[in-house]
């Protein structure tokens, strides 16, 4: 259990927020640094009571409060990010730092934690052999758990009589788990996790949901080390957090990373989709294009009705340049109008419009996923109002450019297309449109290369 002690050192405060500043995941997050710097340096001046939203507007992000505006909600959402940070932080590779930062509820004031006894082997090993920065296993190893407990049938043969009236595919789908749980409630487990994982995939551009997934399928791994689904999930969510992390060691990492699990997929089972899709998207994180394009058509043709295998080959048909093959993916009949528990397939068909010159069709197929509630990011808004300025409908995009900021201030979006395109021309063919309606790249963000 962690012993609280009562006094702690500015010194040992200052050691606390360097540690957190070197973490791999505020890189590019100049402002986030900013802020985290600037609370605690009031702190350690005596003035941590003093410390407002209207502070920080001012002092940091060098806003105006008598402009008519409300500067201060973006203190509130940056504070929000920096709390989603610190519990990730302490519940990964901040396991065993002795001093703690957090920022409660309600207020800025940085509040300071000794601990002992924190180290937590909650980690998987795999997770621990290559040292990476992912997130919470356990939180996610205890919502895995619940999810699969619904999942789990009755031993019991006797049932398969009532299943008569049962579609087809459902029988098949309940026979299945009857085999799974015939070698072991454990595998069952792990197989119902990793299914339900599968769905929280989407969209990639969202770090905490690929952190989550990431932790989820450590969990698979670990209730069953022989199938494939755990690696090729991990892998997956890996090499999403490459894809959307501006060049670093970690970036690095999380790629190699990667393609180690979706080997391992692959060696267990070649034969599947899910394997193949994750060994693709493995080398698009590590900017293989040609044989990303390659696997993911494999794996489509493998398992054409699996709509997370065609959503990633979609989205690397997308980012290769092959625009009119990631349209005929996105936009099969069978799948685009339903959820389909997906979220990518009209975001890349919209995306991939765009580059055809058809913003008409790109408006109309993102309206089409904010209507089917489709979750967005910031990339997708970036696309929506770029099609709405080469339509020259300059009021509407400049409210979707307000919109864009506002959900996701200081976003690289210039850097973060640049990274994930082939062709850098089709990322700045977005960016024009962006700038001609006022939008400016963060300092710095767009000189990154790759």
């Amino acid at each position: 259990m962690a012993k609280r002690i009562e006094i702690i050192s500015d010194r040992d405060k200052r050691a606390a927020l360097g540690r957190l500043l070197a973490d791999a995941h505020m890189d590019g997050s100049e402002r986030l640094q900013a802020f985290l710097t600037y609370i605690v340096d009031e702190e350690l001046a005596g003035r941590g009571e003093e410390i407002r939203g209207k502070t920080i507007a001012q002092d940091v992000y060098g806003r105006d409060t008598s402009e008519g505006t409300d500067p201060e909600n973006v203190v509130r959402v940056d504070a929000r990010r920096l709390r989603q940070f610190l519990e990730l932080y302490y519940e990964s590779i901040g396991k065993d730092d002795p001093v703690r930062l957090h920022i409660d509820s309600g207020g800025y004031r940085p509040r300071f934690e000794a601990v002992a006894g924190t180290s937590s082997e909650s980690l998987s090993v795999d997770a621990k052999r290559f040292g990476l920065p992912i997130g919470a296993f356990t939180f996610g190893a205890v919502v895995g758990a619940l999810i699969a407990v619904s999942f789990a049938p009755e031993r019991n043969d006797a049932a398969l009589t009532e299943l008569s009236d049962v579609p087809v595919t459902d029988t098949n789908a309940y026979l299945q788990r009857v085999a799974i749980y015939e070698k072991s409630p454990a595998a069952l487990q792990a197989f119902n996790l990793a299914q339900q994982a599968r769905t929280m995939v989407f969209p990639i551009f969202d770090r905490q949901r690929q952190l989550l997934v990431l932790s989820v399928f450590e969990g698979v791994i670990e209730m069953d080390p022989e199938y494939f689904g755990g690696y090729a999930g991990a892998a997956q969510a890996l090499a999403s957090l490459s894809v959307i992390t501006l060049p670093s060691d970690a970036k690095t990492e999380y790629a190699n990373a990667a393609m180690k699990l979706a080997n391992r997929a692959v060696n267990l089972a070649p034969e599947q989709a899910w394997s193949q899709s994750a060994k693709s998207w493995a080398y698009f994180a590590n900017r293989d294009y040609d044989a990303a394009l390659q696997l993911g058509r494999r794996a489509s043709k493998l398992d054409p009705d699996d709509g997370a295998v065609l959503d990633f080959f979609g989205a690397v048909a997308l980012f290769s340049g092959e625009f009119e093959e990631a349209i005929a993916t996105a936009d099969r009949l069978s799948l685009l109008n339903s959820s389909n528990q997906r979220f990518a397939n009209r975001n890349i068909s919209g995306a991939s419009y765009f580059h055809l010159g058809e913003y008409e069709k790109t408006v109309q197929r993102f309206e089409e996923a904010k209507n089917f509630g489709d979750p967005l990011s910031a990339p997708s808004l970036a696309y929506v109002t770029a099609a709405l300025s080469a339509l020259d409908q300059d009021q509407a995009a400049r409210a979707k450019l307000t919109e864009l900021e506002r959900a996701w201030p200081n976003a690289p979006i210039g850097a973060t297309l640049k990274s994930i395109h082939r062709d850098e021309q089709n990322a700045e063919a977005v960016l024009r449109e962006l700038r001609k309606q006022g939008w400016v790249s963060p300092v710095g963000q767009e000189d990154i290369q790759q």
